[in-house]
């Protein structure tokens, strides 16, 4: 039968020794949780959740446009000419801004929406300080006013007003000449304070906003940005039960692990009480061998190994310090099978392969194939000397019978 020790090589049968708990936790937790898993599935069996289910959504957006209409000929503009969405506008071409606003929404039930709308231009002084903004002063005046207004779903409310730049400019310098002062920077705000109110599947939301359009004046250009809410969806959820049956992997994975857990903590215990990861001596000289073979491959090339002749022999403890003498001396490593050798002046470097191990053979037999080779040269030496003896006294003349043969020849 063949033995696991002769399956596995050193190097796993090592490793299984080095990270044995490891691997036996790692075993068992598979285990436990595999069996967690298959007890779930098939002794609880199906399971029965709550779940939140979206049935309805409401989507509020909103939208700020802008644009002035061209009051005079100019060599670039055209008088009655439209202008829209720009970053800047020149005051005396189109000194009044109209501002544009939308109001929409999607209902998945189709219900309508109320919307209520207050639109005012304001205007202030602010500065920035240590991060915050300051307001020095702010005035405000109401310009259009939209009041419960209803809409159906998947229609918009849309109202438009008109702002002067040239009397903002001056409502401004008025201001400030009252104030003695003309602190931080001038702001003027097209904002829209909106409120919409709908329902989805009997649950009612409410939608609060505020756009505004900035408007930064001057008394050649006037530069416009908008600043919006952007859409706002809002959800109708129920409570939805349903019941969620065991997957096939759940159903068969378990099981499967489990087994697996179980015989790879078997085969652990089995292999670690009869001996079946240890490794001996020999072994583990071989696989460290082969280990700097492989990693030094580069600097080693394979070659006849001349004579030492005049040459001082000077063994080497490892194939490891072999390579560094060779790399130290900037020398090739010469491998003759089993032979290695580095050549460096008057010295040779010498190291000799450890033995590889029997595949076939049993640990025991590893452990005393080096005691078993002395027995046997001891005995084939005994031998030797016995039979040589026994020739020799064979082939040897007796002096006795060399004179009892002398006297009778006589």
């Amino acid at each position: 039968m063949v033995k696991i020790d002769n399956v596995l090589s050193a190097s796993v049968r090592s490793a299984l020794n080095r990270w044995f708990v490891l691997i036996l936790l790692v075993a068992l937790a598979l285990t436990l949780a595999a069996g967690y898993v298959t007890y779930d599935s098939h002794i609880d069996g199906a399971e029965t959740v709550t779940e939140q289910q979206t049935v309805g959504t409401w989507t509020v957006e909103s939208e700020f446009e802008h644009g002035a209409t061209v009051t005079r000929d100019t060599e670039v503009f055209s008088s009655g000419e439209q202008l829209s969405n720009r970053s800047l506008y020149f005051t005396t071409a189109s000194p009044e801004l109209d501002g544009t606003y939308t109001v929409s929404h999607d209902n998945t039930d189709g219900n309508a929406a109320v919307t209520s709308t207050n639109l005012s231009l304001v205007i202030r002084a602010v500065e920035e300080r240590n991060g915050n903004q300051v307001v020095h002063w702010q005035t405000r005046d109401s310009l259009d006013t939209l009041d419960a207004v209803e809409v159906a779903d998947g229609e918009a409310a849309t109202t438009t007003v008109s702002v002067d730049i040239p009397t903002i400019l001056n409502r401004t310098e008025a201001i400030q000449n009252d104030l003695g002062a003309a602190p931080g920077q001038t702001e003027v705000l097209l904002v829209a304070d909106t409120t919409v109110e709908s329902s989805v599947d009997g649950e009612t939301f409410t939608d609060t906003r505020t756009d505004r359009i900035e408007i930064v004046p001057g008394r050649s250009v006037y530069r416009v940005s908008t600043t919006t809410a952007g859409a706002s969806p809002y959800d109708a959820t129920e409570q939805v039960t349903r019941t969620i049956e065991p997957t096939r992997l759940e159903l068969y994975g378990g099981p499967v692990l489990c087994v697996l857990g179980l015989l790879c903590m078997a085969f652990l215990g089995t292999a670690r009480r009869r001996g079946w990861l240890e490794v001996t001596d020999r072994e583990r000289a071989r696989n460290e061998f082969e280990r700097a073979r492989d990693d030094f491959d580069e600097w080693i090339s394979t070659a006849r190994i001349p004579d030492t002749d005049d040459r001082t022999p000077v063994p080497t403890d490892s194939l490891v310090d072999l390579v560094d003498i060779a790399i130290d001396s900037d020398r090739r490593v010469l491998e003759d099978g089993d032979q290695y050798a580095v050549l460096v002046d008057s010295e040779i470097y010498t190291y000799t392969a450890p033995p590889a191990v029997d595949p076939l053979a049993s640990p025991a037999t590893r452990n005393t194939e080096s005691a078993v080779e002395d027995r046997e040269g001891a005995t084939a030496s005994l031998s030797s000397l016995l039979f040589n003896d026994s020739g020799e006294d064979a082939d040897a003349t007796h002096p006795d019978e060399n004179e009892m043969s002398d006297s009778n020849d006589g």
